[in-house]
């Protein structure tokens, strides 16, 4: 399955700056644009403060929805995505284990308005994408490393 994070870059400081209140209204416009935009295969599993969780079955279609996405945000609050591809345990409601894991270490190492992806989605992905190497990371918790690529538009 293909796992999803994406969460707004700068929150904290938006939360600082313009209040607690329009803070939060951001997040929901957030979070409904993400659910509205989904492919037909994945859905949001939960959220997380400001953070959403996505899971669905193809990686690739999710990849260029995270690219698409982050092009219709590109002015407004900017997004960190991360996707992975593995396998997740499913437990009332939810997914867990390493791969979901993965995902969401690698979605901490994105910056606002980058997609990052690991090889498993880059293998499963069409030609729609262009993938570059960003590095092989080690991500806290695992021992071994993890190779780490930007999706853009093909055109990009």
């Amino acid at each position: 399955m293909a796992i999803a994070f994406a969460d707004l870059a700068g929150y904290t400081r938006l939360t600082e700056e313009a209040g607690e209140l329009e803070a939060v209204d951001v997040v929901e416009r957030f979070v409904d644009a993400v659910e509205g935009s989904l492919p037909d295969d994945a859905r949001v599993i939960k959220t997380i403060g400001d953070e959403v969780m996505v899971v669905g079955s193809d990686p690739g279609a999710l990849a260029e929805w995270a690219v698409k996405f982050q092009g219709a945000q590109a002015n407004g609050t900017l997004a960190r995505i991360a996707i992975h591809y593995g396998n997740a345990l499913y437990r009332d409601g939810d997914y867990y284990g390493r791969d979901v894991n993965i995902a969401s270490r690698v979605g901490a190492r994105a910056a606002g308005g980058e997609v990052l992806v690991t090889r498993l989605v880059v293998e499963r992905a069409d030609d729609e994408l262009r993938f570059d190497r960003v590095a092989e990371v080690r991500v806290k918790g695992f021992s071994e490393s993890t190779e780490v690529f930007v999706a853009r538009e093909r055109s990009a």
